[in-house]
């Protein structure tokens, strides 16, 4: 009978020293932040990346802090719970408590909302972030700006970026950075892609030079521009860079223009060639890219002008993915046949006219004011 009970409190006992063994930490963690003399601590809270003093303000462009906790004597503290916020909740920092490590660390990560929803009348607009030890007053703060996302510009063919001047003046206007593409027209929808590609790359490095953090970019495209902006973000490489938060379409022809055919009787260049509307980029490529080609990750809104010279109501349409397109008088269609005849098929003043009015201008600072639609995902 003793054997027996000897037994049982021999196994109790190995059974208890093993879940003391296994919960060790845990239990030492729990009597660590209940019974540790937390007055003489100081919590210091940093950027991991120093350099950063504002970021565009979209939720996937995060921000990554540390948070140390150091004795008098400077030695690192772990198992110290610490509380993070930022300044009246605009954004969240995630996880909002945290506790040290075996270094006396802890990482959390800071999400901006889209800078937008904030309702600022100001440009930049700073916020602090602060982490504090659990129990105490003892805090730390870091110090940040909100900026609106970036914009970009992509012009159309055998144009330049010159083209935006007037509708970037009345953007920038609005505390908006923006910033144009220039790129050769004539060389290919898919060389452009490739410049837009590298263009954006270099840019978010232009912009952490300048301490200012970005993550994605809004694009405002014109006639091929469109298409350029099209065939990158559709493409494998754009999966890896992620770097558009919205495309605003302005007269691009989806599938294509009928007067590319007449062009090529003028222009001997592989993009007219691709603008035609029976060509393999409308036909075959786009169809086999990410969501046929319009992907359904980033915001859309298209916009075109009455009587466009260059691109019909079918060709810029995107009801396939359930996009509305949004039609603007900007002129009258004093387009004739001479001046098809004479060759000036470039002189198109409401494809270009666009470009220069007010009620477009102000359509599209509406639209980067807002959240936009997402394609649809068509299924192949």
């Amino acid at each position: 009978m003793h054997k027996v009970r000897n037994r049982k409190i021999f196994i109790t006992v190995i059974l208890v020293l093993f879940l003391i063994f296994v919960h060790f930490e845990h239990i030492y963690v729990f009597f660590f932040k209940t019974f540790y003399n937390k007055s003489n601590l100081n919590i210091y809270l940093s950027l991991i990346n120093s350099q950063v003093h504002s970021i565009s303000s979209e939720p996937t462009n995060n921000v990554y802090l540390k948070a140390v906790v150091r004795d008098a004597n400077g030695n690192q503290i772990p198992y110290i719970e610490v509380n993070f916020e930022s300044t009246k909740d605009i954004g969240t920092v995630h996880p909002g408590k945290a506790i040290t490590d075996r270094q006396g660390e802890c990482f959390v990560t800071y999400v901006p909302e889209h800078y937008y929803n904030l309702g600022f009348d100001t440009n930049p607009q700073p916020i602090d972030i602060s982490a504090s030890i659990a129990g105490t007053g003892i805090n730390s703060t870091v110090k940040l700006n909100l900026v609106p996302v970036p914009i970009v510009f992509v012009h159309g063919y055998r144009e330049t970026e010159d083209v935006f001047d007037n509708l970037s003046e009345f953007i920038s206007s609005k505390g908006y950075a923006c910033t144009s593409l220039s790129y050769d027209s004539t060389l290919g929808v898919e060389y452009g892609a490739k410049e837009l590609e590298l263009f954006l790359q270099n840019q978010k490095q232009e912009f952490l030079n300048q301490g200012i953090l970005v993550g994605k970019f809004d694009l405002i495209v014109h006639s091929m521009g469109g298409l350029v902006a099209r065939y990158y973000s559709a493409s494998k490489n754009y999966l890896k860079n992620d770097d558009i938060n919205k495309i605003i379409f302005l007269s691009v022809p989806h599938k294509g223009s009928v007067l590319a055919s007449i062009g090529e009787e003028y222009f001997n260049d592989r993009s007219i060639k691709e603008l035609v509307p029976d060509n393999e980029l409308f036909v075959n490529i786009f169809p086999n890219t990410i969501n046929s080609g319009l992907n359904s990750s980033i915001q859309i809104g298209n916009l075109l002008s009455q009587y466009d010279e260059v691109v019909t109501d079918e060709s810029a349409s995107l009801d396939k993915w359930g996009i509305k397109t949004e039609i603007f008088n900007v002129g009258e269609n004093n387009f004739t046949v001479n001046n098809l005849l004479n060759g000036n098929i470039l002189d198109a003043p409401n494809h270009k006219g666009i470009l220069n009015n007010n009620m477009v201008f102000n359509r599209i600072v509406e639209m980067l004011n807002t959240d936009l639609p997402y394609p649809e995902v068509i299924n192949k």
